[in-house]
């Protein structure tokens, strides 16, 4: 998948998941340049950060899959089958990006975070849970017809207070899970990507390693011209202000 956004008059590119195109072409058109790879890559130009990121295989059926989860887990994910939470609606590839998208923006200023625009989110693999007509839960995927990789986990339970509805929302996000690897065993992917673990965050590291233990080394090459640096460091910034305080 690829996002282009502009940073003030500079344009940059993501590519979210391989196949990318000629580098040197992108790097005429591009001030920054973000590639994500599971493979170690000599890029001239681009530094280079590596993080441990949970790979769920999808090559094998539903059932040995939620078998590869941890136990309590699986018992969680059993509290949502068969109608047993009223009003609760699982939507795998759900079309409402307006939705996902106002839950995901939430849930990233309540972590501190701010959120990307919506247009950052446009053509991702949406996997939903409703609780009385209301989204409660969302897993946001990248997706290159081969993997599914999480770009965003949210939920509403940090403004939740009843206990009751706080493990609803708990066992809904799980099974949201179970439910994007059941869509990418019948559509023939190969994996879903849990997305890179920050062990600092433990809940959260945790979360994603109660459905596998198989980590791959994923590494992340940024690409930034000279300009787009400085800009980066604020030093553009700096030296634009020192030009306008002197006239």
């Amino acid at each position: 998948m690829i996002f282009e956004k502009r940073v003030l008059w500079f344009k940059t590119i993501r590519y979210a998941l391989e196949p990318w195109p000629d580098l040197e072409k992108l790097k005429k058109n591009y001030a920054a340049i973000y590639l994500v790879s599971y493979e170690k890559k000599d890029l001239p130009g681009f530094s280079v950060k590596i993080k441990e990121t949970p790979i769920i295989y999808l090559n094998r059926k539903i059932e040995e899959v939620f078998n590869s989860f941890n136990e309590t887990t699986r018992n969680e994910i059993r509290r949502t089958f068969d109608d047993k939470i009223p009003g609760l609606k699982i939507i795998a590839d759900d079309q409402n990006l307006d939705a996902n998208y106002q839950l995901s923006k939430k849930f990233e200023y309540q972590q501190g975070r701010v959120p990307e625009k919506i247009s950052m989110y446009r053509g991702c693999r949406l996997f939903s849970a409703y609780l009385d007509g209301e989204i409660i839960s969302s897993i946001i995927c990248y997706d290159n017809n081969q993997i599914l990789r999480a770009k965003a986990i949210c939920s509403k339970r940090l403004t939740v207070e009843d206990r009751e509805t706080y493990k609803i929302i708990s066992y809904a996000t799980r099974r949201l899970i179970y439910e994007a690897c059941q869509w990418g065993i019948k559509n023939n992917y190969q994996c879903f990507d849990l997305g890179s673990v920050n062990f600092a965050k433990e809940n959260l590291a945790q979360f994603k390693l109660s459905f596998t233990k198989d980590l791959v080394t994923e590494y992340t090459y940024t690409y930034k011209s000279q300009w787009f640096e400085l800009l980066a460091s604020g030093v553009f910034i700096k030296k634009i202000l020192k030009k306008l305080l002197k006239l």
